[in-house]
């Protein structure tokens, strides 16, 4: 079965399995690794008026627009970038790729280094930014907001891996300027005009 490391929210548990409809079972992750060769980078920024099926809204209530960033990753020599890997069916995956669709997915298997003993038996792969994404992203970045509860998301999921890979993960942490920070709900638009809360899926 394959693999897929996150290194956004992707290391949160809850994330991964709101996103492919099942719970991920302890034999199945998380696999603590190190990205060699790459850092992460707040370079994937999508509209909010490209997911209609979200309703975006600010901290009072009010409809929000604008840009929104996502972690991705971009080569550095000398860097490494701590994650989590979690074995999927094929089923799981064409699900990540709907929800991770301004990234291609592509195999790091050589790339990865076990930070425990437990490592995966098979081909690992991660969602590495789009080409087209990422020269879109430098463009529009000074525009970009990262919600809120997308950092939590993010937090949540490394604090999960323990004190030295949370601790890597806040040395690792781009910063954040030019972008602001803001809390922004997203409430999926269901037919019939019933809204219901949920986290934000994207950022790998």
């Amino acid at each position: 079965m394959p693999y897929v490391f996150g290194y956004g929210s992707l290391v949160d548990r809850e994330s991964l399995e709101a996103s492919i409809g099942r719970a991920v079972s302890a034999a199945d992750g998380p696999f603590v690794l190190r990205l060699r060769g790459y850092r992460r980078a707040w370079n994937v920024l999508g509209h909010s008026s490209e997911r209609p099926e979200y309703l975006f809204t600010d901290d009072g209530g009010s409809p929000w627009e604008g840009w929104l960033a996502f972690l991705g990753v971009e080569p550095a020599a000398g860097a490494a970038t701590p994650g989590a890997a979690w074995r999927l069916t094929d089923a799981d995956l064409e699900a990540l790729d709907d929800r991770e669709r301004s990234y291609d997915r592509v195999d790091v298997t050589p790339l990865l280094d076990a930070v425990a003993s437990r490592r995966p038996d098979g081909p690992v792969a991660t969602y590495m930014p789009r080409d087209d994404v990422v020269r879109h992203a430098a463009a529009v970045r000074p525009a970009g907001t990262v919600m809120a509860r997308y950092l939590r998301l993010v937090d949540r999921g490394y604090r999960d891996l323990g004190e030295t890979l949370y601790a890597e993960h806040l040395a690792t942490l781009p910063a954040f300027d030019p972008l602001a920070v803001r809390e922004i709900r997203v409430r999926p638009v269901v037919p019939g005009g019933r809204n219901e809360a949920v986290d934000p899926d994207a950022g790998a």
